[in-house]
């Protein structure tokens, strides 16, 4: 006979670690950061002009995280450079289960944004869903010193997410790619200098242009 599963274990265990890239003209430099509540300073760095930051706010450290419940994380993205930027930002779940018999190894599954993770009250004013895996910040260049509105508050597990996830490890990357704000910089480093004809980023690209330093 089957034992009845325990709503209390249907729970993911959750180690977040937030990544951070800055795109160059010119060349490409790669770091990731770890972020963590006490905002890890050592991991700050600066390249010529161009600097970023990934502000993480209101996170409390978890072990676990059930099924329909919000975990306050607040994420922007502050410009510490010395010049105007373009920015986008790539949310980057992960989950990995032990596999039976096999304690060593972990097997990988997929967890669809929108599906299986909430990004909760997601900012869709200030930032556009590129659909190319891409948060694209559409507000306004952003100045030195200034941040970005939040793209999101927090995060949830949807309540239809599978039992198969249940004991699990989860993971959360950020990817933050910026860009200067000359009139083509951006579509050579993020579309090989295409300019889009269709939306979304016809969209992105309209509102971009408008923002352009010349």
């Amino acid at each position: 006979m089957k034992r009845p599963k325990n709503p209390v274990r249907r729970a993911v265990y959750i180690v977040v670690t937030l990544g951070l890239l800055l795109l160059l003209v010119g060349g490409s430099y790669f770091v990731y950061a770890a972020m963590t509540a006490e905002d890890r300073k050592d991991n700050d760095f600066q390249v010529g002009q161009v600097e970023t930051e990934l502000v993480e706010e209101d996170f409390v450290q978890s072990t676990e995280i059930s099924k329909d419940v919000t975990v306050d994380k607040k994420i922007s993205v502050r410009n510490h450079g010395t010049i105007n930027q373009f920015i986008r930002v790539m949310v980057l779940p992960e989950v990995k289960a032990d596999v039976a018999d096999e304690p060593s190894n972990k097997e990988v599954m997929s967890l669809v944004i929108g599906k299986d993770l909430i990004l909760v009250n997601l900012n869709t004013t200030d930032w556009q869903d590129g659909e190319d895996g891409y948060y694209y910040y559409i507000k306004e260049a952003v100045k030195p010193n200034d941040p970005t509105t939040a793209l999101f508050d927090g995060i949830k597990l949807s309540n239809s997410i599978s039992d198969k996830y249940d004991g699990a490890e989860f993971s959360l990357s950020m990817k933050v790619e910026t860009i200067n704000c000359n009139t083509t910089a951006y579509r050579q480093a993020w579309w090989h200098g295409d300019t889009p004809t269709s939306a979304p980023l016809s969209i992105i690209d309209t509102a971009l242009q408008s923002k352009t330093d010349n």
